[in-house]
């Protein structure tokens, strides 16, 4: 009797792909908001121009993982930050990027990628932080709409002595259609 139990509840969520088309007219000039934090008072800008580089037309798959979370694969992502200055959240690699997820079972469904980057030795870091977030109940949906935001974090100084100097938040809404 146990066997059945445990054989019945290892059904669900496996995996599903979606062609994903990325908001043409944002994704040609993706809006953005910059605040600089060294003066007496933030100061924010905003413009278009930056992350940019992604393709416009993309196959995004979708796949349990151990404890009832998710993987999100997607195709190598190179930003261009509003700066112009690549970004690659895997450095060398010019395959898939993998990015860890929430739970299989009810949306929305949050995917996260953090990448540092070293500013002068010693000096600080600008962190940045991809998040894609797929708006739907379940990932087993005809069709995935949904948001990936990319945030860049300067900071001088290191560890708990690091303090922010710019923060810029980048927005791109997608769509996708799943792949049968």
């Amino acid at each position: 009797m146990p066997l059945v139990l445990l054989l019945a509840a290892c059904g669900g969520f496996e995996q599903e792909a979606y062609d994903v088309v990325l908001d043409e007219a944002e994704a040609l000039a993706v809006p953005y908001s910059c605040t600089d934090k060294t003066g007496e008072k933030d100061v924010t800008t905003t413009g278009t121009g930056g992350p940019s580089g992604l393709a416009h037309h993309q196959r995004w798959t979708v796949r349990a993982d151990e404890f009832g979370a998710t993987l999100l694969e997607m195709p190598d992502v190179v930003f261009k930050n509003h700066l112009g200055t690549d970004i690659d959240f895997d450095v060398g690699d010019v395959g898939l990027d993998v990015l860890e997820g929430t739970t299989s079972t009810e949306g929305p469904f949050q995917y996260i990628n953090i990448r540092a980057i070293p500013l002068e030795v010693g000096t600080g870091v600008t962190t940045y932080t991809l998040r894609i977030s797929i708006d739907n109940a379940s990932l087993e949906d005809d069709a995935i709409h949904g948001t990936l935001a990319l945030r860049g974090i300067r900071a001088a100084g290191l560890g708990s002595d690091a303090e922010e100097q710019e923060v810029c938040t980048s927005t791109l809404r997608f769509t996708g259609t799943r792949v049968k």
